[in-house]
């Protein structure tokens, strides 16, 4: 660890409010609402962001930093229930209690339920990853809350805590100091980079302080998004640009002075003199010689424009227009006819009706543009040349082939290109008159504006020219419509447009040019009038600035207020803490882990596998990896451990971890041993009861009896404290009882087998007759128990337990108990065989098939019960004289 003295200079060189932060997590790990809104206030005085003064804090001493390691006392976990509305688990249900001095086994089989007992222990300890409590998915939804009664105790309280929780709100903070490990987690601990969850002190202190920056600095990023959003929004604009009003605009920006505020309010003042002076100016700017010149230009050019648009009109759609619409159409149609009847000839010896159709042809051509491409190397017209029709695929004889040349002939003749010609001339003047774009009126209004203004004559003008595009419109979709509807004879006795407007417009350039000739200025008076236009700028920009000084303003302040912002987000920077973390961890924690893993490495039989802690900083967290030190990279542990190793290295890096938290937080360990082979699963029981045997409260929930065996093994050897519970479903639907008649039948021993042998014939004492078939059953059940209860006598009584059936080791010195004489054997033959009789084995033919007497059945178990007792009390015997030889011969007396 490193000094007191060490941390305390440090967390002198932070700002006074971290102070208090770093004095306050030295009690608890979190700060709570009202701890941070004071931290948040602080900070936002400092900024300037807020009024007022900061708060008298007690000073940070090193006493306060001592006292920190003691801030998290002991949680332990008594029970788990009644609960409620949880996955499919029995309500009616005793509480599943833990052991608070030793270690706690929970067995239960597949689909018994004991998974919805560890997903509630998992969500109110401290788990890796989230864990959703859900009511019975296979009935309708309950509205009713998920409740769950807890009992814990802390260290330091005189009484245990009973709460009743709903998952809708937080469990008790002081059970997430209990750590679980399931097979999710196990995946993490394998191939994820995380953050290190049981850190020293010193680290845990900095991380707390981190986490309370970080949650910080959250709520100071919101204010600064919901500002930056606001300020997306559109400003006034209309400002002429180098003027001062705009120069003041564009410093309202983030990241660079502001303006006061008094400022722009000076800037936006606007009274009456202001006014006049503004009035003032624009008429005398109203007779500028150069500003009217230009718009005498920009003038002329907008009539140059519309006297050529209504030229290009009237030639399109003038009678004359329709005229040559018309000619270029009878064109067309005359040499159409034309080609047609050049094909006349061609036809008189073809089966195929509508030679020299438009159709016809146009398919010609392109069979003709297809041969050339396909055969380039033949001379043309590869149509005939080929050999092949490109149409039919068929070869061509000679009659084919002088027809395909006469078509071809014909293609190539005076009249097809003719009247291919003229089809393209028809359809280029129909398709020029069809794209044309006549203004209307208003637009003729628009553009005109400066033409009439102060001129009667030519608003006159401007009324006739605005006739004219409307008749014009008129005209022209009256020869859309005919074009489309193929209709000319629509077009006939159409009275012409009238153009003299168009030349009476044209009249008025030269006018224009005159007038532009005659506003040409000196360079002097350039000067004066170029002074007098920016004034007008400068008053028109304050002008309108009086109007819109509020919305300024107020982006003003809102962006002072961004700023402030900044400065409290930067004030909870966190790059400080997490250089500070990153040297603390790599004295203090990284050594300390890597040889704690190197440990548990060993523990659990992974010594073959070349792997290795890596850790590093990130924004105040500490984070860390354990990876294999392969010679070719790989990209995850998962894709090369085998599935035992995985779950071994797991566990591995889960107890490293823990270790360093230097306290005897209690443990939740969730099936550990999946995958595992009997030798590891061995190893992992003895270092979970090592656990257990060093004081942390230790809670194994698993369905695998050989592991459920070895714990209580190493228990035994460890003189460590255990509490079983057995967790069943039942044939009524009942999933999750709890009950210690729910052990399975082959982890029992011998003599609660015997009770409920003999339980079992209580109840059909009464109801039992051998003459009813229907009691068969019974029979062969009571009988197969029997059975099995003298095989379980012998491994358990009278060899003494030195060979187990869920354990592969011999356990030698239980021979010192173990016994078999003749008489023994003859016993259990007999009873075997009675037994094997009315049991569920095979039955030779010449058995009869009788049922026995209940009172047979009564006597064959008293037998067993009988020989059970004899041969048990001999074994404790035994087992007493073996302790007293292996303690050695009885000091001798002297006399004194």
């Amino acid at each position: 660890m490193t000094g007191d003295s060490d941390l305390f200079k440090w967390c002198l060189t932070r700002p006074r409010w971290q102070q208090e932060a770093i004095r306050l997590l030295t009690a608890k790990p979190k700060l709570d609402e009202d701890e941070l809104g004071a931290l948040e206030a602080a900070i936002r005085i400092e900024a300037g962001d807020l009024d007022g003064t900061p708060p008298t804090w007690a000073d940070l001493t090193k006493a306060s930093l001592k006292a920190g390691n003691k801030f998290a006392p002991v949680t332990v976990l008594g029970s788990i229930g009644p609960l409620r509305n949880i996955d499919r688990l029995a309500t009616d249900q005793p509480p599943l209690k833990f052991a608070i001095n030793g270690l706690t086994l929970i067995y239960g089989p597949n689909g018994s339920g004991k998974s919805g007992y560890c997903r509630i222990a998992k969500k109110i300890c401290h788990c890796l990853h989230d864990v959703t409590l859900r009511g019975n998915i296979f009935e309708p939804q309950s509205l009713d809350p998920r409740e769950i009664t807890l009992t814990f105790k802390v260290d330091g309280d005189k009484e245990k805590r009973t709460v009743v929780w709903n998952d809708q709100s937080a469990p008790p903070p002081e059970l997430g100091r209990i750590s679980v490990f399931d097979s999710d987690a196990a995946g993490l601990y394998v191939d994820a980079e995380r953050n290190i969850e049981f850190l020293p002190f010193e680290l845990a202190l900095l991380t707390n302080l981190a986490e309370a920056l970080r949650t910080l600095d959250a709520r100071f990023r919101a204010e600064e998004a919901h500002l930056n959003k606001s300020h997306q929004a559109a400003l006034p604009l209309g400002y002429v640009e180098d003027t001062e009003v705009s120069a003041m605009i564009a410093t309202l920006k983030a990241n660079q002075p502001l303006p006061s505020e008094t400022s722009m309010r000076a800037q936006a003042i606007w009274d009456e003199e202001d006014e006049a002076e503004l009035l003032g100016l624009k008429l005398e700017l109203s007779k500028d010689p150069i500003l009217l010149s230009k718009v005498k230009e920009a003038t002329r050019s907008t009539v140059d424009t519309l006297v050529g648009d209504a030229n290009t009109i009237f030639d399109f759609i003038g009678n004359a227009g329709i005229e040559t619409l018309k000619e270029a159409r009878r064109q067309a149609t005359a040499s159409r006819d034309a080609a047609k009847a050049a094909a006349t000839g061609l036809a008189e010896d073809s089966a195929v009706p509508q030679l020299g159709s438009e159709t016809w042809r146009q398919m010609l051509m392109y069979a003709r543009d297809f041969a050339a491409e396909a055969y380039p190397a033949l001379n043309p017209p590869q149509l005939v040349t080929a050999g092949t029709c490109v149409l039919c695929h068929q070869p061509l004889d000679a009659q084919a082939r002088a027809r395909l040349a006469a078509f071809d002939e014909y293609v190539e003749g005076r009249a097809s290109a003719d009247a291919e010609k003229a089809k393209h001339r028809f359809a280029e003047i129909a398709r020029a008159i069809l794209d044309l774009k006549v203004v209307d009126a208003q637009e003729i209004t628009t553009r005109l504006v400066n033409f009439v203004e102060g001129h009667g004559d030519r608003q006159a003008l401007a009324e006739k020219l605005k006739a004219f595009y409307e008749s014009c419109r008129e005209r022209h979709a009256v020869l859309v419509r005919a074009i489309q509807a193929l209709d000319y004879e629509s077009l006939d006795n159409l009275v012409d447009l009238d153009r003299s407007v168009v030349d009476e417009l044209g009249c008025e350039v030269p006018a224009l040019q005159m007038e532009i000739e005659q506003l040409k200025a000196t360079a002097g008076e350039a000067d004066k009038r170029l002074q007098r236009q920016r004034q007008v700028c400068e008053l028109e920009a304050q002008k309108k600035l009086s109007a819109d000084v509020e919305i300024f303003v107020a982006r003003r302040n809102s962006l002072e207020l961004l700023m402030k912002t900044k400065a409290c987000t930067a004030a909870c920077s966190l790059a400080g803490i997490t250089a500070q973390i990153t040297r603390l961890r790599r004295k203090v924690l990284t050594p300390s882990l890597q040889a704690s893993l190197q440990d548990e490495i060993i523990a659990l039989d992974l010594g073959h596998l070349p792997l290795k802690l890596a850790d590093r900083g990130e924004v105040g967290k500490s984070k860390v990896h354990i990876g294999l030190e392969a010679q070719q990279k790989i990209a995850k542990n998962s894709d090369i451990l085998s599935e035992g190793e995985k779950r071994a290295l797991a566990l591995a890096g889960f107890l490293a971890e823990l270790k360093e938290l230097g306290s005897k937080h209690g443990i939740v360990v969730d099936d550990p041993v999946s995958s595992l082979d009997h030798a590891r699963m061995e190893a992992v029981a003895k270092r979970l009861v090592k656990e257990a045997a060093a004081g942390r409260q230790v809670i194994i929930f698993t369905h695998n009896l050989f592991f459920h065996y070895a714990v209580l093994e190493a228990a035994r050897e460890m003189k460590v404290a255990v509490r079983e519970e057995w967790i069943a479903k039942h044939g009524d639907g009942r999933f999750g009882i709890v009950d210690d008649k729910q052990q399975p039948w082959i982890s029992m021993r011998v003599t609660k087998r015997i009770s409920i042998i003999d339980g079992l014939l209580q109840r059909e004492k009464e109801i039992y007759s051998e003459t009813d078939e229907a009691k068969r059953s019974f029979v062969t059940d009571a009988y197969t128990k029997m059975r099995e209860t003298w095989e379980h006598t012998v491994e358990e009584i009278l060899f003494a337990g030195v060979v187990g059936r869920f354990r592969p080791n011999i356990a030698t010195l239980r021979l010192r108990a173990a016994h078999v004489n003749k008489a023994d054997y003859e016993t259990v033959l007999a009873g075997m065989t009675r037994c094997s009789k009315f049991s569920g084995h095979d039955q030779s033919a010449g058995v009869p098939a009788g049922l026995p007497k209940f009172a047979d059945i009564k006597a064959d178990l008293d037998k067993l019960s009988s020989f059970v007792a004899v041969a048990d009390a001999r074994r404790r015997t035994l087992e007493k004289e073996g302790q007293v030889y292996e303690e050695g011969p009885v000091a001798a007396d002297v006399l004194d």
